[in-house]
């Protein structure tokens, strides 16, 4: 299938509309996910979306196994996994003092772990846009009526159907009759704002701009087998690529209280952050576009008005660590399109659909939480914050909440140093609380407390020194805290 056609001609202007059991607006991931699953089990869905391409922007490239599983379900996992098998490995992430130099530490991703001895899939490192393009061959062959260019512009609900109004890629209107609508046209979705559903989280965590360029980025990356990567600067880079390995995308935090990005990242300080990202001369690459972006943790306060369901981005947003977003508005897909077979087909009653709010909002709830606290553990909440004091200088590290500002501006820290700063009750906060399963990587310890002397004073770990009380010592992870 074209990837840029629709499926089908738009009904003539002036004649009956259209009629599907599930009407789906946005083609996206979790869009199209959803159109799959219901065609697959014999449900025929009409999915509207204005764009006619993919995106090109860089967005999931992490499938966890029970996402496989689904597809799996649906004949689509091998498709995917074929991909991957003609790709580069990427199995950790890493933080760097550039792309090109040496490795700080890194860390193997938990998509990228077996789960043979739990599952029947394996998780799969495969770039969002070459899964889209096999979800919308598969959904088109088992019987979705996919029309890309076609823009949704209203809707309204009367009794037992939703009934839509749609522009098609000529710009001649149309309707369609649905039992069912589904909103997954993303974090700014018109249907969830036209319901007044509000949102529980943060709305604006941290601003980033995101520079994106063309590059071969195999001689940097050597085989090394790293999915992504942080690059230990300032503005604390985020270094992502696609997975063709030739082209990639350079996100940098800024404070919008006292940065206008659209003055402040020129072409000439876009090359030059690009630049020192990749570790690489600016006639090695060409800066291809900026976008500034908000990083966000929130959740909708319902999924569902009658007929119409939110699910994705429409229903929550979460910090992209860890990948989480696409994974998780995937499994409210399978979730509410299980449902809505069982109840179109007649084998449930409508009061079966109820519980897709109850078994997905909680989930969404926890998982927002845990991207939000994996994004303050490797510093990505906030522009001001450093990526990797030491674990026991809690002093030189930023508050939790993430407008406020640290305590200290300045922590000139290395390792087997001491940098003295006085903690108060700061020293003591407990971290934000990481939930690891049995495959991944275990947390780092908290440090130890310091040696203390009879006189009232404590050792520092590091230097062997005499420490008055509320004195901390910011060096190693190793080293501990004297009050």
């Amino acid at each position: 299938m074209n990837e840029n056609a629709s499926t089908s001609s738009s009904a003539p202007h002036g004649t009956a509309p259209d009629r599907a059991p599930v009407l789906i607006v946005g083609g996206s991931i979790v869009g199209v996910s959803a159109a799959l699953f219901l065609a697959a089990r014999g449900v025929a869905p009409i999915l509207v979306e204005r764009h006619t391409g993919i995106s090109r922007r860089l967005r999931a490239k992490l499938f966890h196994p029970r996402t496989m599983e689904a597809y799996r379900a649906v004949g689509a996992a091998d498709d995917i996994c074929a991909i991957e098998r003609d790709r580069p490995r990427s199995e950790f992430a890493a933080v760097v003092e550039s792309l090109s130099g040496a490795e700080i530490r890194r860390w193997r991703l938990p998509a990228a772990d077996d789960y043979s001895a739990v599952s029947p899939c394996q998780g799969a490192m495969v770039k969002q846009g070459d899964a889209e393009r096999v979800l919308r061959m598969r959904a088109a062959t088992d019987g979705a009526d996919l029309r890309f260019g076609h823009h949704f512009v209203e809707w309204e609900q009367t009794g037992q159907r939703a009934t839509a109004r749609v522009l098609d890629d000529r710009g001649v209107p149309y309707t369609v009759e649905a039992d069912y609508l589904l909103a997954a046209d993303g974090s700014a979705s018109s249907i969830r704002e036209g319901l007044g559903i509000a949102r529980s989280g943060d709305l604006a965590l941290a601003s980033s701009m995101e520079l994106t360029f063309t590059a071969d980025l195999r001689p940097l990356l050597g085989g090394r087998a790293l999915a992504l990567a942080f690059a230990d600067q300032p503005g604390r880079p985020f270094i992502s690529w696609t997975t063709g390995q030739d082209a990639g995308a350079v996100s940098v935090g800024y404070d919008p209280a006292t940065t206008d990005p659209d003055t402040a990242f020129t072409p000439d300080r876009s090359q030059a952050i690009v630049s020192e990202a990749l570790g690489l001369p600016t006639a090695s690459f060409r800066v291809t576009g900026a976008r500034p972006w908000q990083m966000a943790a929130w959740v909708a306060d319902t999924y569902r008005v009658e007929r119409v369901f939110l699910l994705g981005d429409a229903a929550h947003v979460c910090p992209p660590v860890g990948g989480f977003g696409a994974n998780t508005g995937i499994h409210d897909a399978w979730n509410l399109t299980t449902k809505l077979v069982s109840v179109l087909l007649g084998d449930a009653g409508e009061r079966l659909l109820d519980r897709y709010e109850a078994e997905r909002r909680p989930v969404a709830e926890l998982t927002v939480r845990q991207a939000a606290a994996r994004s303050d553990a490797v510093g990505c909440a906030s522009p001001v914050r450093w990526p990797w004091w030491p674990a026991c200088c809690w002093a030189c590290r930023p508050s939790q909440r993430v407008r406020r500002r640290p305590r200290h501006r300045t922590c000139a820290w290395r390792p087997g140093t001491c940098c003295g700063r006085r903690t108060g009750g700061t020293a003591s906060r407990r971290r934000p609380r990481i939930i690891t399963s049995r495959h991944s990587r275990r947390p780092r310890r908290r440090a130890r407390p310091a040696r203390r002397s009879s006189a009232g004073t404590g050792t520092c770990g590091c230097t062997g020194g005499s420490l008055p009380t509320g004195a901390a010592c910011g060096t190693c992870r190793s080293c501990g805290t004297a009050r």
